[in-house]
């Protein structure tokens, strides 16, 4: 019997698992890097232990120091959670030797289903079916320039560890093979000390569709539906949802017994995931196992009515689970949104700062697992997501409404997040129709695109921007408020305006030739409430940077907002001139591209930065020559700092 489990986690999930504890009657154990003091994970558990400062090496990635913790706190089990040390075969047997349990599979099928190579030959002998592709020894760049040719573009190469996207690279042509292969090779080396690639033959609008197993610790294996998880960006998964709308009775019959076959023959112990690519013609492949808890896992847990970490708790102590296969439903439809801290609009580069306020307001009947707190600093060292935003619903047209009603409930108040962009993705007439793919943001990327505000919620914006920042009272000096031409910036466009008047129950602005005026129901410091023509403006206001820039809240939509010195002209670049560019993120500048005195192209890549575990290339704002490098490889830098000039 399990009674204490110490969490080699931070975050979401960390807490995640504490919840399940909790109610378990079993003791938790958190650790912490210093900068993680103030979240969940720190503050929720039965004990947490402080790792110190430092690299991740240091922190969640030391296997020795996290072991010594759980054997000096006596800890029955560890739970690695996802990332991190989850699927480290060289952890899972240092906890086995230390005599804890390892909440999770054997280190066998860890080491085979981690190796993307050895899985496909193991998949292979099964008898499932696999994509056609290239995982051989020969790692040299003519051997797999070769085969690339052999299998036909495009191709795509992936590293043979790791997940998540990295190492990854689709490759249309000839031409772009060699420079594809470093950088996929770089990315791997970097994120997985691991730099061996396998090719597989690129298969165009596939749809990605994984399969939850459980098997417990008798040695019986349970399938719990499948998962559509095709809206990605850089292969991170976005959107996920449970029923796929994919897949008829009999093909999801098909595809779930697939998996259990698999399951069955790599002798799997705990929680894991078989992912499928679906072909448009309903054919699938195996693509890899996680051999974890998945991110998703939330909606599965909602359409069948499981725990999964409680599951995966009872088959770690080699438990018999007390169902049958049949005994598992899908009931109802359930969809996951991912909010990272990160910018859609300016090429989904990351964001950090803090958090001043996480809003939940009125609706209730969702979930959101979130490892941070009002007040809680997000940092560049982690993945850039903070929480995930789960509901569930009848079917899937109630589910997408009730999940956008949701997403408008929900605000990282100081922070630029894509939940904007997540309800353009779920209001996309094709997501309606369940026409998803795993290319879907870059089909519709025009369509995605931040779109201008209307003129009503454009004048709301610019009038809440004046009311928050004037001080109103009902007087006779109210009579004497003189009318001033004002200029603002609203998602970097800069709009000229009239502010008319303001009072305690009144705001007027006259904008395009038309005049607005506004009812002023509500007004606090960072709120107001106001009306026109029987339509509300509900704005909540954060401070966002530096520079003086707001960030408010209009109903369901989120604007940047600035009001304009009079002596500022049309630009906001702050005296630098139109070629200089600026970090938008802290990082290390992982490799200079272009040097000084070179002509380059707009849209021409510069150098490429490094920040929360992935790369994020630089490229030029416009055609000219570069005057000045600021920075070299290595250096560490700053948001805001500015890193070439072009003339």
């Amino acid at each position: 019997m399990i009674k204490k489990i110490l969490i080699a986690n931070r975050g979401e999930i960390s807490k995640r698992v504490i919840q399940t504890c909790r109610r378990l009657d079993i003791e938790t154990v958190s650790i912490y890097a210093q900068d993680d003091a103030g979240l969940a994970h720190a503050l929720e558990s039965d004990k947490a232990i402080c790792l110190g400062r430092g690299a991740l090496a240091d922190t969640y990635l030391n296997k020795e120091k996290i072991i010594e913790i759980a054997k000096e706190h006596a800890c029955d089990a560890i739970h690695p959670g996802y990332g991190f040390l989850s699927e480290n075969t060289e952890f899972c047997s240092m906890v086995n030797k230390a005599g804890i349990i390892f909440i999770g599979p054997s280190t066998t099928a860890i080491e085979l289903m981690g190796d993307k190579k050895a899985s496909k030959v193991k998949m292979e002998e099964l008898g499932i079916p696999v994509v056609p592709g290239y995982h051989g020894d020969d790692q040299s760049e003519s051997i797999l320039f070769e085969k690339a040719k052999k299998i036909g573009f495009p191709v795509l190469i992936k590293a043979t560890a790791g997940g998540g996207g990295k190492g990854m690279r689709i490759v249309r042509s000839e031409q772009d093979f060699k420079s594809a292969l470093e950088s996929s090779k770089r990315e791997a080396k970097n994120a997985f000390a691991n730099d061996k690639v396998l090719l597989e033959k690129y298969i165009e609008t596939p749809r990605h569709i994984e399969v939850q197993l459980v098997s417990d610790g008798e040695g019986n294996h349970f399938h719990f539906f499948e998962r559509e998880c095709s809206i990605q960006r850089r292969y991170q998964k976005v959107i996920e949802e449970t029923p796929s709308p994919a897949l008829d009775n009999e093909l999801r019959v098909k595809i779930c017994e697939t998996a259990v076959k698999i399951a069955q023959g790599i002798d799997y112990r705990g929680a894991g995931t078989i992912e499928f690519i679906l072909g448009p013609a309903k054919q699938f492949y195996f693509l890899e196992m996680n051999t974890r808890l998945q991110v998703e896992h939330p909606v599965t847990e909602m359409v069948t009515g499981y725990d999964l970490v409680e599951l995966q708790i009872k088959a770690a102590a080699g438990e018999a689970f007390n169902f049958t296969q049949k005994d598992i439903k899908q009931q109802g439809h359930s969809i996951e949104c991912r909010i990272y801290a990160e910018d859609p609009d300016n090429e989904f580069l990351p964001t950090s700062g803090r958090i001043q306020q996480i809003s939940v307001d009125g609706l209730t009947d969702f979930r959101l697992d979130c490892g941070y707190y009002d007040g809680s600093k997000i940092s560049t060292n982690y993945d850039p997501m903070l929480a995930k935003l789960i509901i569930h619903a009848d079917n899937r047209q109630e589910a997408i409404d009730k999940i956008k009603r949701a997403l408008s409930s929900v605000v990282f108040g100081g922070s630029k997040t894509n939940r904007d962009y997540l309800r353009r993705l779920l209001s996309h007439p094709e997501f309606e129709k369940g026409n998803i793919h795993t290319h879907f943001i870059d089909q519709y990327q025009d369509d995605l695109l931040l779109k201008e505000l209307p003129e009503a919620e454009l004048a709301a914006v610019l009038a809440a921007g004046v009311q928050l920042g004037h001080k109103t009272q009902d007087s006779v000096w109210d009579a004497n408020f003189s009318p001033v031409e004002k200029m603002a910036t609203v998602n970097a466009d800069t709009h000229k305006f009239m502010h008319l008047l303001s009072t305690q129950t009144k705001v007027e602005i006259e904008l395009a030739g038309i005049k607005y005026t506004f009812e002023v129901l509500e007004k606090s410091i960072h709120h107001v409430h106001l009306v026109r023509n029987k339509q509300d403006y509900i704005i909540n206001t954060f401070s966002f940077n530096t520079q003086g820039e707001k960030q408010l809240f209009c109903n369901d939509k989120e604007v940047l907002f600035k009001l304009l010195p009079k002596a500022q002209g049309k630009s906001q670049s702050l005296n630098l001139s139109e070629g200089s560019m600026q970090s938008p993120m802290p990082g290390k500048i992982f490799k200079v591209i272009a040097k000084r005195g070179q002509s380059v192209k707009k849209g021409e890549d510069i150098l490429i930065l490094e920040a929360m575990k992935m790369e994020h290339t630089i490229r030029a704002p416009k055609d000219g020559v570069i005057k000045d490098i600021f920075f070299q490889a290595g250096d560490q830098i700053q948001g805001g700092v500015l890193l070439c000039e072009i003339e």
